[in-house]
């Protein structure tokens, strides 16, 4: 199946859109001395790391959408659950600032206008949430 497909797929043409489907927890990276974040969807168990929380989302974001783009060409289930002390993570997690989390979606929206198919609708599907540092 065309990477089209797969967008009318994520979209919901053949799947309807699931609310909070990616729920997703930013925290600074595990391997790094403060000056990098990771976010982690939790639902497919993907990671990314980048120096910004926004640089780490997007990452994370290309990610999910080429791992769905991937599953909808083989047939495949790329969903498959972080482990448990991930999931306790997001349970003490805050959701994003206001101010940030407007700045991911128009990024994503941006992208999505300048003809990049985007599968994951990130106002409706994901639920992003960031540790708080000390």
């Amino acid at each position: 199946m065309e990477r089209s497909a797969a967008f009318a797929w994520a979209r919901g043409a053949m799947n309807p859109v699931r609310v909070n489907q990616f729920p997703i927890v930013i925290y600074p990276s595990e391997d790094s001395d403060g000056g990098k974040f990771t976010a982690h969807c939790l639902s497919m168990d993907l990671v990314a790391d980048d120096d910004c929380v926004e640089g780490a989302v997007s990452r994370l974001l290309h990610s999910i959408d080429d791992a769905l783009a991937g599953a909808v060409k083989h047939n495949a289930n790329v969903f498959r659950e972080a482990p448990k002390e991930y999931w306790e993570r997001l349970a003490s997690a805050q959701p994003l600032p206001a101010k940030l989390l407007e700045r991911i979606i128009f990024d994503a929206n941006k992208r999505l206008g300048s003809g990049s198919e985007l599968l994951v609708d990130v106002e409706k599907q994901c639920d992003l949430r960031q540790l708080q540092t000390a």
